[in-house]
């Protein structure tokens, strides 16, 4: 019994299975476990043992798939810490037109505060750099401009939160039209905020423009969004009848004529 615990340990510390094969014959086969004439006393053995043997070739697979994936990995980031350092001057970044937003409408600390984000955000230089990672911002732009280009992707993850919350302001306000511009922007520059999408459906909705609601759901399919499918399914809805979701409710002092008015 002890030779088989040991089979099994050696089995499972990533030996070659010829190895637990041989140390198998030598000590167990010979052992009162398998006495001649009198067959195996434990049947169950030779199923702990083939399972030994299959665990011990798959952890050799699987450690030596990590392998080519860690050196990958490392050769990787040394071409990427040898990349040219890029001039980030001539980058063209992201350009916030505060002139279509309606800034100063409200006296609300919070819509103050959300609209004196975006002046800051203004001033900054902006892309959208979602789903990047440090390796691949160090080969695009050099590992000197690895900090800064973190921090300009940070500023766009800002901006596209502040976007949504801003929109949801305008819409609580019954300004349908500002806020479509406002979550127009943030659909143009690549937002993955579902939010923004769903609200810009339901304005469009609200102002009888189903059509793009339509073309809003090819921007959609077209990208790369981990809540596609929830967002496709809000803005589908809003477009059918028996929709099981409904759109958001229109705002209580919404002024569909005036609304109509602006949003044309």
């Amino acid at each position: 019994m002890r030779s088989f615990f040991f089979l099994t340990a050696y089995s499972m510390s990533f030996q070659t299975p010829r190895l637990v094969f041989i140390y198998f014959k030598k000590h167990v086969v010979n052992t009162t476990l398998f006495q001649k004439g009198q067959g195996m006393q434990f049947p169950f053995l030779a199923i702990f043992l083939g399972i030994g043997i299959f665990l011990a070739i798959r952890y050799k697979s699987l450690n030596k798939k990590q392998d080519e994936v860690t050196h990958s990995f490392w050769e990787r980031e040394a071409a990427a810490n040898a990349a040219p350092t890029a001039n980030l001057d001539n980058i063209k970044y992201i350009t916030i037109p505060l002139d279509k937003f309606p800034l100063g409408f409200s006296k609300d600390p919070a819509i103050c505060s959300l609209e004196n984000i975006l002046r800051d955000l203004s001033k900054k230089r902006l892309l959208n750099l979602t789903g990047k990672t440090n390796t691949e911002l160090k080969e695009a732009y050099g590992v000197a401009n690895l900090t800064t280009m973190q921090s300009i992707g940070e500023d766009f993850d800002l901006l596209t939160i502040t976007l949504k919350d801003y929109g949801a302001a305008l819409i609580e306000q019954g300004l349908l039209a500002d806020a479509i511009s406002v979550l127009e922007f943030g659909v143009a520059i690549g937002t993955d905020i579902s939010q923004n999408y769903n609200m810009l459906g339901d304005c469009y909705l609200a102002l009888g423009k189903t059509d793009k609601i339509s073309y809003l759901i090819e921007q959609v399919e077209s990208r790369n969004l981990m809540l596609a499918p929830s967002i496709l399914r809000h803005l589908r809805g809003l477009l059918s009848d028996d929709s099981t979701d409904g759109p958001v409710k229109t705002p209580e002092n919404f002024d569909r004529k005036k609304a109509l008015t602006e949003g044309a």
